[in-house]
């Protein structure tokens, strides 16, 4: 079996599974992030077939991705006729067309309809038909900067095509991050089953100050809600991520807003009616009582510290679908379904996800889904498969 075979066999559950990408590659010294590119797809379940321009070969052999997609590279159009089989009609061939690296050659010619050579004509035939395109520059900055090439971006994106923009940094319009990329282009191959939903993810850990240097907070890394905002984010939803502390990387199609104590969450979710809330944050359920002002001294030998009682937030969060999280330990799994079905009730949940600090680590964790008719669903996997689970029972939901 091929390398890449392998790869795609172990990520038949992914969540691009069944989907083709056309990955077109073009002469910018990114293209040699391309391998990795390529492979981001392949371990969420997709086939990538690979067009290169001549100049991108003078950077990165067509070999290279030969190995990585396992496919044969199109360097030029023969008797297969690849733009046609791949790109000639909307609802056969490749699921989306992405150019990563573009250059500014690239994109004057598709913006007047050139086809010189393999990859323009694959793209001016997918713009033809429909296809969804996505094109990442990466360019030096006096180019990206050029009025016409501004122009024809602007044409392009009349027409439909997304640009992912560049990181403009050291002079340079650099391609978007492979994660960057790989959400947005993601986000165009699937069928949106949440388009036209707003999902609002509240997440991280809440500090709660003991004077003012010190705090009470937890070990929560935020790495659920991240992986529920990428998830949802590439069903198609309008996400909005509410995050307190988070030790995970945050996506960059999002701008969260921020909260530090329980009364900061409070305070942003007062008077909101939202439509889709999911509340994976590890909000204290304690504060100090009466925080010292300044530092307390550190030569005591004992501090008394007096904890009070936080409301639960979630109890006054007005939304269409609320979905809860409780995390147990040191309970059976039916205590856990036990306590998590009494929470779920007086809560007023429209579904609550439930697991036990024994069963996570840092790559796989068990949960368990009740909803309304509190029958659990089990979800086991990474992060990203039980988030995927969960939204998979969401979307029954909403429909």
């Amino acid at each position: 079996m091929h390398p890449a075979d392998r790869l795609k066999s172990e990520s038949s559950g992914g969540i691009l599974a069944g989907k083709h990408l056309l990955l077109c590659v073009t002469g910018s010294i990114a293209a040699v992030e391309t391998v990795k590119l390529v492979r981001e797809f392949l371990r969420n379940g997709a086939d990538v077939t690979v067009a290169m321009t001549d100049s991108a070969t003078r950077i990165i052999h067509p070999e290279a991705l030969w190995f990585a997609s396992g496919k044969k590279v199109i360097t030029a159009l023969d008797g297969d006729v690849q733009h046609v089989a791949l790109c000639g009609s909307k609802d056969g061939g490749v699921d989306a067309v992405l150019v990563a690296p573009c250059t500014a050659n690239l994109i004057s010619k598709l913006a007047t309809g050139i086809c010189d050579d393999a990859v323009s004509t694959i793209l001016v035939t997918a713009l033809g038909s429909g296809k969804s395109i996505i094109i990442s520059p990466g360019m030096h900055g006096a180019m990206f900067s050029n009025k016409i090439i501004k122009e024809n971006i602007e044409k392009l994106e009349s027409l439909g095509v997304e640009i992912i923009p560049p990181i403009i940094e050291e002079g340079k319009a650099k391609m978007a991050d492979i994660d960057t990329i790989f959400l947005a282009t993601g986000r165009k191959m699937l069928r949106h089953s949440l388009r036209g939903k707003k999902v609002t993810i509240i997440g991280g850990s809440t500090i709660e100050p003991i004077d003012s240097v010190r705090f009470i907070s937890n070990a929560s890394t935020g790495g659920t809600s991240i992986a529920l905002a990428r998830v949802a984010y590439l069903l198609g939803a309008d996400v909005e991520l509410i995050m307190g502390q988070c030790k995970a990387k945050l996506p960059a199609f999002v701008k969260p807003k921020r909260f530090e104590t329980v009364a900061d969450l409070q305070r942003i979710v007062a008077g909101k009616k939202y439509d889709i809330v999911m509340v994976p944050a590890a909000i204290s359920d304690y504060k100090v009582d009466k925080p010292v002002r300044g530092k307390i001294p550190s030569d005591k030998e004992t501090v008394t510290i007096v904890l009070k009682k936080t409301k639960k937030v979630i109890d006054s969060i007005s939304a269409k679908i609320i979905v809860g999280f409780k995390l147990e330990t040191g309970v059976t799994v039916g205590e856990l379904l036990d306590r998590a079905r009494a929470r779920m009730k007086s809560a007023g949940m429209t579904m609550i996800v439930a697991n036990r600090l024994e069963d996570v680590t840092d790559l796989n964790s068990r949960a368990f889904l009740i909803g309304k008719s509190g029958k659990e669903i089990e979800l086991k996997g990474t992060r990203d498969d039980v988030a995927r689970g969960i939204f998979e029972y969401v979307g029954k939901v909403v429909r």
